[in-house]
C-alpha cells in the first residue's frame, strides 16, 4: 500500500531523484497517453488539470501542443512540485499547485479536461475521489489517465519483487498502489459509481526501458532497487539479506538486456471517460 503521506514525503523525494529515469521508462506509454489526451481535449480554449503531475512532463507536452490550454498541475509531493515549478517556469499556460487533487479541483475548477500519467491509483476512497473530481468538472468534461495492467504482465515489477524476496510475491490487491487499478471491471465500476459515463479502457502494451548505454544493467538495478515494488520488498529485508537480493535482481535484469538496453515488456491501461 502507498499512502498519500508517503507521496508527500519519502516517495516523492525518491521520485524527484529518479524522475529522468522514470520518464525514460514510461516514454513509450507517455507517447500513447499524450495522443489520447489530445484526442480528448476540447476544440476550444479550455481549462485542464494534471492529477499527480510529478515532474510536470505530461503537462509540458500538452501545453506545447495546445497553447490555448490553461493547465493546473497538482501533486502531493513538495519535492516534485519544486521540480515541476523549476522545469515549467517558462510556460505561460501551466500553474503548478501543491495539494490533494480533490481539494485542488474543488478550489480551482471547473475543468474541461482531467488527465494523469499513473497518478490516480492512490486515492484511499476512489469512488469518493472521482465523485469530487466529477463535481468540479465542466459539462461534457473528459477524463484521461493511464495505470498499470496485471502484475504478471509487468515483469519489471512482479519478477523483480519475487527475485528481491527470494520467493513468489503475490499481486497487490485493490489497496492504493501502482497496481490498484489493474482490473478494468473494478475501474469501470468506480467511475460509473462516481458519475462518469462512456468509460473506455484501452489496453496499451509498451516497452519499459529501465536502463541504457554503458552500464545499463547497473543503471537499471540502481533505479528499480530505489523505486517501485521491488524497492518496497528490499526495505522489508534485513541488512544481511540485501546483498543476495540485489544479486538475484541483477540476474533477472540481465535476462532483459538487449545490446545496451534493459527493456522489459510492460502493459498499461489508458482510460477515457466523460462527465455528462
Amino acid at each position: 500500500m502507498t499512502s498519500g503521506s508517503e507521496w508527500a514525503t519519502n516517495i516523492g523525494d525518491i521520485w524527484k531523484q529518479h524522475w529522468q529515469k522514470t520518464d525514460a521508462a514510461l516514454s513509450e506509454l507517455g507517447t500513447r497517453l499524450h495522443a489520447a489526451i489530445l484526442e480528448s481535449a476540447p476544440n476550444f480554449a479550455f481549462r485542464a488539470m494534471d492529477i499527480g503531475c510529478g515532474p510536470g512532463s505530461t503537462s509540458d507536452e500538452l501545453a506545447r501542443a495546445r497553447p490555448d490550454a490553461a493547465i493546473v498541475a497538482c501533486d502531493l509531493s513538495p519535492s516534485l512540485i519544486e521540480l515541476a515549478r523549476n522545469r515549467l517556469a517558462g510556460s505561460k499556460n501551466i500553474r503548478v499547485v501543491l495539494g490533494d487533487a480533490e481539494t485542488v479541483a474543488a478550489t480551482e475548477g471547473p475543468f474541461d479536461l482531467y488527465f494523469s500519467r499513473h497518478g490516480v491509483m492512490f486515492f484511499p476512497d476512489p469512488v469518493g475521489a472521482f465523485q469530487n473530481l466529477r463535481a468540479a468538472a465542466a459539462p461534457g468534461a473528459n477524463l484521461v489517465f493511464s495505470c498499470f495492467q496485471d502484475w504478471e504482465a509487468n515483469p519489471w515489477a512482479s519478477e523483480l519483487s519475487s527475485a528481491a524476496a527470494g520467493r513468489a510475491v503475490p499481486a497487490p490487491g485493490r489497496e492504493p498502489s501502482g497496481f490498484a487499478f489493474a482490473d478494468p471491471d473494478y475501474v469501470r465500476q468506480i467511475l460509473s459509481s462516481a458519475g462518469w459515463t462512456d468509460v473506455e479502457a484501452r489496453p496499451t502494451p509498451f516497452r519499459y526501458v529501465a536502463g541504457d548505454g554503458i552500464g545499463a544493467v547497473d543503471h537499471a538495478l540502481d533505479f528499480l532497487a530505489a523505486l517501485g515494488p521491488a524497492s518496497r520488498t528490499m526495505l522489508a529485508l534485513a541488512d544481511h539479506e540485501r546483498g543476495a537480493a540485489m544479486a538475484r535482481m541483477r540476474s533477472v535484469i540481465e535476462r532483459y538486456l538487449s545490446g545496451n538496453i534493459v527493456e522489459f515488456p510492460a502493459a498499461a491501461w489508458i482510460y477515457l471517460a466523460k462527465a455528462n
